[in-house]
């Protein structure tokens, strides 16, 4: 293991040379001091000439410095990566201690140097508890001893207010594996936490002021921000560094699988992303063009269903406007889009709610005029574990069709695959004919369609390359309805297993009850098949073996003893073979 300095600023190089110092000292490990300057080629990092024995230090030149960078993480293995940067930095330095925070797996350290005279080497590592605040503590203790003050801002409200300040501030470097008296500890009675660290600044001369960073996304913010200006007012000299513990494991994974990715998986260009952004967000709002294929869909569905016409239903899957916002919130997931989030689910919200009571309407017309429940209807009333695949890969399918406009033709197989449209027509329709558990069963299909072809679209977008700002601001809200509508996914896999369980087993059940009968009625049973509904009911179809035709009776029997054994109510084919034995 190692300590590497990559320098980019040679002004402050001596004194960047002698902290780098001081930390590899602490940790006892080989120093690698690296000087960047501006190349024209890539150098070979394997074939270096480290000048010196005790500090290794090389001159190299680079069109790519983050590139560089990286490779030298790759062959020295270091277990902390110090990065210098300043007030007069150039974009190119502040680029390359983003990307670093966001992707360099060990220990990072970014480090202001003071403008003035070092003042000692008293440290002062300000602490709230976090996993890269243990970290600044233990290296504080391993580079300074008693020389370095732990440091803690607890609101003044009572009267043993500091006492809980310095309980906090124990509890914190006992888990930072400091020994109790191995470091000061100073507490300060503050509302405002910058205004006690400036305070304490005030009070004791320091050399170096460590703070853990609050997140890696926000490493820069953190020591580039608000701090210097509370911090530096009459403190010339002092120096900043914010510290950032090693990547877990899963950031490590999530980086070589999004590396594979970027190997393998064909990425999304800049035009092709914005093209997609931009017909998304366009076709994602509601508007009256939206609200109107939206009516116009469920009327051809309702439409459909009542009259028990497969067809007609396909048509209207095909009119249905809804599948855009879905991809739009798929896509808004993975950027970590609020606002374009917000539109899209107002956009299905209300389209959920105008063919809802379109189809309500359809219902009522359908009461009216007596209408029979039809197949069609009842078949959108038992959603299974098969229809969340469905949806899921067709939230896949149709996202790879929206993201590639050369593939827009298959759009319209995949909305028909997809059905959303007319479980909610069917939801209103037989709500109003009180046929409540198939309204009940519509309504949990198109749960799990909407919830799928998200997820689905999502999935896609990422696999494509779509990422958002890597901002802790825009990513907290997007990764926790992930988890959410994950979790919800999960919960539907109950329910929409048993139904298809219950299909499985179904036939098995109507067999065993079907041999008892074969005995008493003198029949051989050959076919057993669960067809769809007739009027809403269950349809039986049964092939047997007789040397004389099945009587009613004999049927009304059979129906009645496979409606005891499901306990449901059912409608029975019976398809006879005659066979007459010589």
């Amino acid at each position: 293991m190692s300590v590497l300095l990559v320098i980019r600023e040679e002004k402050y190089q001596q004194r960047l040379e002698a902290f780098a110092v001081r930390v590899a000292a602490a940790r006892k490990q080989q120093l690698y001091v690296v000087n960047l300057s501006t190349g024209s080629s890539l150098p070979d990092i394997t074939s270096i000439e480290w000048q010196d024995e005790q500090v290794k230090v090389v001159k190299l030149e680079t069109p790519n410095p983050y590139r560089t960078i990286r490779q030298l993480e790759a062959t020295l293995a270091p277990q902390i990566l110090i990065l210098n940067d300043a007030t007069d930095s150039s974009e190119q330095v502040r680029k390359i201690i983003n990307q670093a925070s966001d992707e360099i797996g060990c220990e990072l350290m970014v480090v202001r140097i003071g403008d003035g005279e070092d003042q000692g080497d008293k440290i002062l590592v300000p602490s709230s508890g976090g996993r890269h605040s243990r970290v600044a503590l233990k290296l504080a203790y391993e580079m300074e001893g008693e020389d370095a003050t732990a440091f803690f801002v607890e609101p003044d409200v009572d009267d043993v207010s500091e006492s809980v300040g310095f309980s906090h501030l124990h509890r914190y470097i006992n888990k930072a594996g400091v020994p109790d008296g191995g470091m000061r500890c100073e507490v300060a009675l503050k509302s405002d936490v910058f205004e006690g660290i400036r305070h304490e600044v005030q009070k004791t001369e320091y050399g170096l002021v460590m703070i853990g960073a609050s997140g890696h996304h926000s490493l820069r913010k953190r020591l580039f921000g608000t701090i210097p200006e509370k911090l530096m007012q009459g403190e010339k000299g002092m120096s900043l560094c914010v510290v950032r513990a090693a990547l877990p494991i899963k950031s490590k994974l999530s980086q070589k699988f999004e590396r594979l990715l970027h190997l393998n998986v064909p990425q999304l260009n800049r035009d092709e992303r914005v093209a997609l952004f931009d017909d998304v967000e366009e076709k994602s709002r509601w508007s009256f063009d939206f609200a109107a294929l939206m009516m116009l869909a469920t009327l051809i569905a309702s439409l459909g269903l009542l009259s028990n016409s497969a067809a007609v239903v396909i048509g209207a899957m095909l009119v249905a406007p809804l599948m855009m916002p879905l991809l739009g919130g798929g896509l808004s997931l993975v950027q970590g889009n609020w606002p374009l989030w917000k539109r899209c689910q107002s956009a299905v919200l209300l389209g959920f709610f105008s063919a809802l009571a379109i189809g309500a309407i359809m219902g009522l017309v359908a009461r009216l005029l007596d209408m029979p429940m039809t197949s069609e209807l009842a078949a959108r009333g038992e959603p299974s574990l098969l229809d969340l695949g469905i949806a899921f890969f067709s939230g896949v399918a149709a996202s790879y069709c929206v993201a590639r406009p050369k593939l827009g033709g298959a759009l319209a197989g995949v909305a028909i695959a997809a059905a959303l449209v007319p479980p909610i027509a069917t939801t209103g329709i037989c709500l109003v004919l009180g046929k409540f558990p198939v309204a009940q069963g519509a309504a949990l299909l198109f749960g799990t369609n909407v919830v799928a072809i998200v997820l689905g679209a999502a999935f896609n977008f990422y696999l494509a390359g779509i990422r958002g700002r890597k901002k802790a601001e825009g990513g907290v809200w997007s990764n926790r309805f992930l988890i959410v509508l994950t979790l919800v996914m999960a919960g539907l896999l109950v329910p929409l297993t048993s139904v298809l369980i219950e299909r499985i087993a179904g036939p098995v059940e109507i067999e065993e009850v079907l041999t008892d009968c074969a005995e008493d009625f003198d029949l051989k049973v050959l076919r057993v098949q669960r067809s769809n509904h007739l009027d809403g009911i269950p349809l039986i179809d049964i092939t047997v073996e007789s040397a004389v035709p099945v009587t009613m009776s004999v049927m009304q029997s059979i129906k009645q003893a496979i409606e005891d054994k499901t306990e449901k109510e059912v409608h029975l084919r019976v398809k006879t073979i005659l066979v007459s034995d010589l």
